[in-house]
């Protein structure tokens, strides 16, 4: 998008989100967004809305997919190997159904987030029986409420020098590349009508030499997916941005996101986010920063009509797990987000506002 189009975008975010008070006037990001063949959503914690009336307003206002940012990985559900713990799970669940919201559930593979006795246990002769326990149960709990599932987070880590590219995690150690077509098609079985999604980062940037051999990894595994007829829906790219470098998503993205819309999949923006800890000067200077992020990103993004949802890591600087993931030296608060502490809207906001308007419906 051209500088002079950007800002008119801009200026019709400004004049689309002028403010919380005013979201029964305006329109919210989800209400613009279904407009434009788009669902906007965002990650949340289920105590931040339950003990936060006003964030609870702000997130039924503004998202029509809840995602559960740590609700429903291994560590939260899986206390012990014969005992489940829904408790988290099942508010996140509760909220979304409250708000008029559908569920995402993020995610039922991952490499991370796997309580103690699973890491040490796990081995060739009972991974495939716990993969396929988990799944089952958890997916089936949630059938008719999540509408989609990240399946697998996170499959491709190529410094762990496979030649496939795929990442070297306890679930590939015990069950070989097979893991992600058993995980795909025990959710399908659980769930039939449940959108299927393979999610990752470290796609984004076409000026970054790994990121740009990744999507070609992603390419040939997503290839090898569908080509066997693994039920597998969508792609998330996850969109984690670094405010302090320059936003060089251009040609390299678009031509990626082609050729993944070209093997019938979705596209979505799963955790989109910029990091504002090596921002320098103020916060309206890094906001304006971070803002440019957003739109730059997006512009590319949206561009392509199989992207079909967007999703931010959180809605409001109140509640971001860059506060203790990426502080900032200055001891400054980081503002990665759309709406800031005071949940009011940031640059941020009205930049995705302004995008999202500019997309053709």
């Amino acid at each position: 998008m051209p500088a002079a189009t950007r800002r008119t975008a801009l200026a019709a975010g400004l004049s689309l989100l002028t403010g919380v008070a005013c979201a029964a006037s305006t329109p919210s990001l989800e209400a613009l967004a279904s407009r434009h063949r788009l669902v906007f959503g965002a990650a949340i914690e289920p105590g931040d809305v339950e003990a936060d009336p006003d964030f609870a307003r702000l997130v039924r206002s503004q998202c029509g997919l809840i995602v559960a940012e740590n609700a429903l990985k291994w560590m939260a559900l899986r206390p012990s190997p014969d005992r489940f713990d829904f408790d988290a799970a099942d508010r996140v669940a509760a909220i979304a159904r409250v708000q008029g919201a559908r569920l995402h559930g993020h995610c039922l593979v991952w490499h991370e987030a796997m309580p103690d006795w699973l890491r040490r246990d796990l081995r060739p002769d009972n991974a495939e029986r716990l993969l396929i326990e988990h799944i089952e149960t958890v997916v089936r709990r949630y059938a008719g409420t999540a509408v989609s599932w990240d399946v697998v987070n996170e499959a491709v880590e190529r410094n762990d020098g496979r030649p496939d590219g795929l990442r070297v995690s306890p679930w590939l150690r015990a069950l070989g590349p097979a893991y992600l077509e058993t995980a795909f098609r025990a959710a399908h079985a659980a769930d039939p009508a449940a959108r299927l999604v393979l999610n990752d980062y470290g796609l984004e940037y076409d000026d970054e030499t790994w990121m740009v051999e990744k999507r070609g990894t992603m390419l040939d595994l997503l290839r090898g997916l569908v080509r066997r007829r693994v039920p597998i829906h969508a792609l998330g790219v996850q969109g984690h941005l670094i405010g302090h470098r320059a936003p060089a998503y251009g040609r390299g993205l678009t031509e990626f996101l082609r050729a993944v819309a070209g093997l019938g999949l979705e596209i979505h923006v799963s955790e989109l986010d910029v990091d504002d800890q090596k921002v320098a000067g103020t916060a309206a200077v890094r906001d304006r920063i971070v803002a440019e992020h957003y739109a730059r990103f997006l512009e590319t993004m949206l561009h392509d009509p199989a992207v079909s949802r967007v999703v931010t890591w959180g809605l409001s600087d109140r509640y971001t797990s860059k506060t203790f993931l990426s502080p900032r030296a200055d001891g400054a608060p980081v503002r990665p987000l759309p709406f800031d502490a005071d949940l009011a809207p940031k640059p941020a906001a009205r930049a995705l506002a302004g995008v999202i308007a500019g997309r053709r419906a």
